[in-house]
C-alpha cells in the first residue's frame, strides 16, 4: 500500500514516496504489522480554503475519503491527493507547506507514535 511522506529536511519540507508493506496475509484481506497510533481525528473541510505556511501540528497519517486538497512545498512541487489517497505528514519544523482544498470534503486524522520501526 502507497503513501505519499511530506517531511523536512534542514527545515525544508519535501515529498517522497513510502509504502506499508503487508506482515500477515487473511482471507479478509492482507494486513500490515501494527502501527501504533496515539489518537484519531475526523475532519471535514469546504472548498476554497487556503491554509498558507505551516508545519504538521504531529506526525500523523491523514487518509482522504472525499473530496481533495493540494499541498505546495517551497520548491513549487505540489502534490493532489484525494479519496482514497493517504498522507504521512512529518514536516515538523521549518518552513512547512501551504493547503489548499479544492473542494468540499472528509479526511481521517490518525496521529502516530513516531518510532525508529515506522521512519
Amino acid at each position: 500500500m502507497k503513501y505519499i511522506e511530506l517531511y523536512s529536511v534542514n527545515g525544508i519540507s519535501t515529498f517522497r514516496q513510502g509504502s506499508i508493506e503487508t506482515a500477515l496475509e487473511q482471507k479478509l484481506g492482507n494486513y500490515s504489522a501494527p502501527y501504533p497510533v496515539k489518537q484519531l481525528f475526523f475532519r471535514e473541510f469546504a472548498k476554497g480554503q487556503c491554509f498558507d505556511w505551516h508545519c504538521a501540528p504531529q506526525a500523523q497519517f491523514i487518509i482522504y475519503l472525499e473530496g481533495s486538497l493540494k499541498i505546495t512545498i517551497r520548491s513549487g512541487e505540489q502534490h493532489t491527493f484525494g479519496p482514497g489517497d493517504i498522507l504521512l505528514a512529518k514536516d515538523l519544523q521549518g518552513e512547512g507547506h501551504i493547503s489548499e482544498t479544492l473542494s468540499s470534503g472528509r479526511a481521517a486524522i490518525v496521529v502516530v507514535n513516531d518510532s525508529p520501526d515506522h521512519n
